[in-house]
């Protein structure tokens, strides 16, 4: 299998999730085009109206949020005692309505276990063929599935492959700094980390595991 990573946008419709932690930073990035789906994930909400976005549905269960600031936009309201996370419901929401790219705003950053949470949930789409991003204004962070990849470059961002599994097999990067060929990466060694690109475009494949990919700024461009 053979995907390219699109720097900006794709052409495929695109569920963008908002977070709470939403600060607008990434606003060029996730601006919604025209196919695309927007669901605010609980305070998510306070932020889209903030930035001047109106999103198709607003998830949570709102318990913390004053009546007045309550969405005047279709909702889906949840318990407060659940075993999925509100983020898990809005991708199960997006996946309802045909979508298979995800950008998670504000994923990263804030509480540390939420960060972590929101990377087993791009791993979980990546094993369902799907493709999930987690954004903040200096990062963007993907995992992917066994195969060969594209990676176009992005200027003024690092490249890092990372193991996300125990271990990715068969990596061969090339278009970069540092290549690798048919490499083993760990999770529990950081050998990929902080690349730099030679390339306009830089080429990954590897044949067993799950793969962390990140295009890292020092600071917000």
């Amino acid at each position: 299998m053979k995907t390219i990573i699109k720097a900006r946008r794709t052409a495929m419709p695109r569920c963008i999730i908002l977070t709470p932690l939403y600060a607008g930073e990434e606003l060029p990035w996730i601006a919604p085009q025209p196919g695309d789906f927007l669901i605010c994930a609980d305070g998510g909400w306070a932020c889209a109206r903030q930035f001047g976005l109106t999103p198709q549905l607003v998830v949570g269960d709102f318990d913390s949020m004053p009546p007045a600031m309550r969405p005047d936009v279709p909702t889906l309201t949840l318990p407060t005692e659940k075993d999925d996370t509100d983020l898990v419901v809005c991708l199960h929401e997006g996946r309802k309505r045909g979508y298979t790219e995800f950008i998670l705003a504000r994923a990263i950053g804030g509480r540390f276990d939420h960060t972590l949470s929101c990377l087993q949930c791009a791993a979980d789409c990546a094993l369902r063929g799907e493709r999930a991003w987690l954004v903040d204004g200096q990062n963007r962070a993907t995992i992917l599935a066994p195969g060969t990849h594209h990676l176009p470059k992005m200027p003024g961002r690092k490249l890092s492959l990372l193991a996300y599994s125990p271990e990715v097999r068969d990596v061969t990067l090339t278009g970069a700094k540092w290549t690798l060929t048919r490499a083993t990466l760990t999770y529990h060694y950081p050998l990929g980390c902080s690349n730099e690109f030679t390339a306009d475009m830089a080429e990954v494949t590897f044949r067993e595991g799950l793969l962390m990919v990140c295009f890292s700024a020092d600071k917000n461009p």
